[in-house]
This record gives C-alpha cells, structure tokens and sequence, in this order.
C-alpha cells in the first residue's frame, strides 16, 4: 500500500520502489490492501509482485523509509552504507492478515506519514 498511495501522493516526481525484509518474493497483494487502495486512493496496486531489500539497488536509493521498528533495525544492521538515507520508523505495524477496517487505518496512518515526507523531501531538494 504505501508504494501505491506514494505514487497516488507524489506521482512522477520521485521514483519510487517498495521491498520488505521478510518479503514472500512475488507474492500479489492482499485482498483488503487492493480493495483499499481501489477505493479510497483510485490506485489499482493488483499486478504488484512483493519483493526482497536485498533484490533491489537499496543503496542506490535517496531515502529509504521503514515502515515498522524491526524493518529500520533490520535495514541498519544489514545495510550499514545508508546511513542518513535510512530514515527513522513510521512505527507502521504489516496489516498482512488482518481485517478491512485495519488495512484502511494504515492506509490513513501511510498517507499521514506521506504528506510529512513529501514535505521532507521539498525541503531538502532546494
């Protein structure tokens, strides 16, 4: 979902990409996370394919946003040369399981998190 709602938020400003730490590799998206997305955000996110962080050009990246706690401890202690990049948790619990009403609540607590980041990066590219 915040791949989707980034891309919805930012559009084609930034490049964006998405990977987990204990990704199921080309796993399709949970149902309520494509319902959610389809309504609220008009975003169709059904053909996207889950990846690993270490299957993308992590340190090639500008910023890197953990959504969760364990995410951020993982990514410091795997990928030490982001430094900076690696920006602090959203605190964000995987919603991956659960019902509808807690997917549309990290979607809001994501989009909440977005409009702070897009703010971030405004300032930082001036």
């Amino acid at each position: 979902m915040a791949e989707g709602i980034a891309r919805w938020m930012l559009g084609q400003r930034v490049e964006i990409e998405s990977a987990g730490t204990h990704a199921h590799v080309r796993d399709p998206p949970a149902a309520n996370a494509v319902k959610v997305m389809r309504e609220k955000f008009g975003s169709d996110i059904s053909k996207h394919r889950s990846r690993s962080v270490n299957d993308v050009h992590i340190d090639d990246f500008d910023y890197v946003v953990p959504m969760d706690d364990d995410v951020h401890d993982y990514l410091r202690a795997n990928f030490p040369n982001l430094g900076e990049k690696l920006l602090p948790s959203w605190g964000i619990e995987d919603p991956y399981g659960c019902d509808l009403f807690t997917y549309e609540e990290t979607a809001v607590m994501i989009q909440k998190h977005m409009q702070e980041l897009a703010t971030f990066i405004n300032e930082n590219e001036k």
